[in-house]
C-alpha cells in the first residue's frame, strides 16, 4: 500500500513539473553561422544564420568596434523568421580597418530577447586597396616559343630512337650470353672426355702372378 502511494505521488510530481515546463514560452533562437570568429573580412559581407521564435516579432543586426563594444550600429534586420538562411549584408567599405564584433538580436512578441555575438572580426579594406598590383608578366615572343617547341620535338625524337634500339641491344646481349654459355659447357665436356681417356690408357694392367 505504501509503495503504491509513493508511486502515485512521484507520478503526480512528474506531471506537474512537465506542465510547468510546457507552460513556459520557448526562448527565441539567434545564431550566426557566417562570418565566424577571428575571420578576416573586406567589402560586402554576407551574414547567414537563424533568427526565429514561437512568438516572433523581429530580428536586428548590428556591429561595434572591439574591444569595448560601447556603441552598436544597426545595419539591418527583418520581420520574418529565418531558419539557416540569409540574414543580411554588412557593407564594411566605409569603416576603418581594425577589429569589430557582429551582433544578432531576436525579439519575441512576449518581450523575450535572444542574441548571438561574433567577436574579433578583422577588416582589411584599406590594406587591400593599398596593396601593390601584381607585376605584369611579359608574354614570350614567337621566336622563343618556336625554339622551345623545336627543342621539345628533338628531345622526343631522341627518346623514341633510344626506345627503338633497346630490343635489338637486348637481343644481341642475350645472344652473346648464350654463345658464351655454350662455349663454357663445351669446354667442360671436352675436359671430362680428355680426363676419362687419359685415365683409360695410362692405367696399368693388374699382374695376378701367372
Amino acid at each position: 500500500m505504501r509503495l503504491a502511494i509513493a508511486f502515485l505521488a512521484a507520478l503526480a510530481l512528474t506531471l506537474a513539473i512537465e506542465k510547468v515546463i510546457s507552460a513556459q514560452p520557448a526562448a527565441p533562437i539567434a545564431r550566426i553561422v557566417t562570418p565566424v570568429r577571428e575571420q578576416t573580412l573586406r567589402g560586402s559581407v554576407t551574414i547567414q544564420g537563424s533568427a526565429s521564435a514561437p512568438a516572433f516579432a523581429r530580428y536586428e543586426l548590428a556591429y561595434a568596434a572591439e574591444p569595448d563594444l560601447a556603441s552598436w550600429v544597426v545595419i539591418g534586420g527583418g520581420v520574418q523568421p529565418v531558419e539557416a538562411g540569409f540574414l543580411g549584408v554588412w557593407n564594411t567599405r566605409a569603416l576603418p580597418d581594425g577589429q569589430y564584433a557582429l551582433r544578432l538580436q531576436v525579439f519575441g512578441l512576449d518581450g523575450s530577447i535572444s542574441e548571438a555575438l561574433v567577436r574579433n572580426l578583422t577588416l582589411i579594406n584599406a590594406q587591400a586597396a593599398n596593396a601593390p598590383p601584381p607585376a605584369a608578366t611579359t608574354p614570350p615572343s614567337t621566336s622563343s616559343v618556336t625554339a622551345e617547341i623545336q627543342t621539345a620535338r628533338d628531345l622526343l625524337n631522341v627518346i623514341i630512337a633510344t626506345v627503338e634500339r633497346i630490343p635489338s641491344a637486348f637481343l644481341n646481349g642475350a645472344r652473346l650470353a648464350m654463345i658464351a654459355l655454350l662455349a663454357f659447357g663445351g669446354y667442360l665436356l671436352l675436359k671430362r672426355v680428355a680426363q676419362f681417356v687419359a685415365r683409360r690408357y695410362t692405367q696399368r694392367p693388374i699382374d695376378y702372378g701367372q
